[in-house]
């Protein structure tokens, strides 16, 4: 049987071990990219760039994202040629392939959806995992290009069900990230190192294959670093097509997890107003970083303050004066598992007496602040700033104090 002749466009993290074992396996490649790096890379390994597919009998795309695939897809099918195969690596929704199908049956081409599970180091092992959906014929027709670099090729169903799959692995996957860096950190707040938790616990009955890919690379943090947007591209697929198909993720869905955080920090927020208004400094003092930042208005000596200097402040002016602080309406943004920003709404009135004279204002603007989520699991306030858009000078209403 003649060797396949092979395209592919997305010479990127994937593709280009795609492309290196493909080479290695003497196959005839040609290629499609722009960057003048990746050509230079591909073409070294014996590829051809080109400007189109006519010519070849299996095209693999491995793009980024399921935009990217819209945005290709119906420009690579509309120079392939009747007979060949269409394959598509990328990540994305069911509903982009099941189109990009028909797309390819009215042109007379086959189509594989075979959605990717593994990274680089799989690929160039040739122990790629393949969940393939589409016609056996069309599997037949590509299999000795995708034997190259995958094993195991697994058929799942038609075309959509290998993104369908994939989008349950990534859940599950997603969710395990996420546990083990919460073990971790669980075991940080108990006093032992985490990672060496971790360790002892692949011997358990907790192993997982996250817990020894998060191992391999030395900490949950060190996977977020490396891995991170490629998980979270993966569950937000996973979340936008569950949602497009009225179907709950359950207990796979980040978003239970998502909003405990929102609402501890709610609660953060809760305690502080509290706090300052009550003068019950010894607890106001445990809500915030060690590192945290106070912000000060513009007209200030100095820009912000650490926290000794921000508590004693605080502790001077308003213990002898009363002050009422609200709250509302907070927009929360969780950046991390760890890091999030928020915007609330407050309104304040403070009657203090400091020896510079008496205040009593009353206060309309926004807080601006940061958090982050400390080795005990607790959130705490790394940043905050109070910006006022109108301050209004109030009668003073307290009794004289008592000689």
């Amino acid at each position: 049987m003649t060797a396949p002749r092979v395209g592919i466009i997305g010479v990127g993290e994937m593709g280009m071990p795609m492309l290196e074992r493909m080479r290695g396996a003497d196959l005839d490649v040609t290629f499609i990219a722009r960057r003048a790096e990746v050509i230079a890379a591909a073409t070294a390994l014996g590829a051809q760039a080109v400007s189109d597919f006519a010519d070849r009998d299996i095209v693999l795309i491995c793009v980024y994202s399921d935009d990217q695939v819209r945005d290709i897809g119906p420009d690579v099918l509309a120079r392939m040629s009747e007979g060949a195969t269409l394959v598509n690596h990328t990540t994305c929704s069911p509903t982009t392939v099941e189109e990009l199908a028909e797309r390819a049956a009215a042109r007379a081409v086959r189509f594989l959806d075979a959605a990717l599970s593994g990274g680089p180091a799989d690929i160039r092992a040739g122990r790629l995992t393949l969940l393939v959906g589409g016609e056996s014929e069309a599997l037949e027709h590509a299999r000795a290009a995708l034997a190259s670099y995958s094993e195991p090729i697994l058929p799942v169903g038609a075309v959509g069900d290998g993104q369908r799959v994939k989008l349950v692995n990534n859940a599950l996957f997603g969710a395990q990230v996420a546990l083990v860096a919460e073990a971790e950190r669980l075991a940080r707040g108990l006093g032992i190192d985490g990672v060496d938790a971790l360790r002892a616990i692949q011997h358990c009955s907790a192993d997982s294959r996250v817990l020894r890919t998060v191992l391999a690379l030395g900490s949950s943090a060190r996977m977020q670093e490396l891995a991170g947007r490629f998980v979270e591209k993966d569950v937000a697929v996973v979340q936008r097509v569950a949602d497009e198909l009225g179907v709950s993720l359950g207990r796979l869905s980040p978003e239970p997890h998502r909003q405990a955080d929102i609402e501890a920090i709610k609660q953060l927020k809760a305690r502080y107003f509290r706090y300052i208004d009550t003068k019950d400094w010894a607890a106001f003092r445990t809500l915030f970083t060690d590192d945290c930042k106070h912000y000060l208005p513009q007209e200030s000596a100095v820009p912000f303050m650490t926290n000794d200097d921000y508590f004693a402040m605080n502790e001077a002016l308003l213990t002898p004066g009363v002050t009422t602080h609200h709250g509302h309406t907070p927009e929360i943004t969780l950046l991390s598992d760890t890091e999030a920003e928020g915007i609330w709404a407050m309104h304040d009135y403070v009657q203090i007496e400091p020896p510079s004279g008496r205040v009593s204002i009353m206060g309309w603007g926004h807080y601006y602040e940061t958090y982050r989520k400390c080795d005990d699991g607790e959130w705490r306030i790394s940043s905050k700033r109070n910006e006022r858009l109108r301050l209004d000078q109030v009668p003073w209403t307290l009794d004289a104090p008592a000689q």
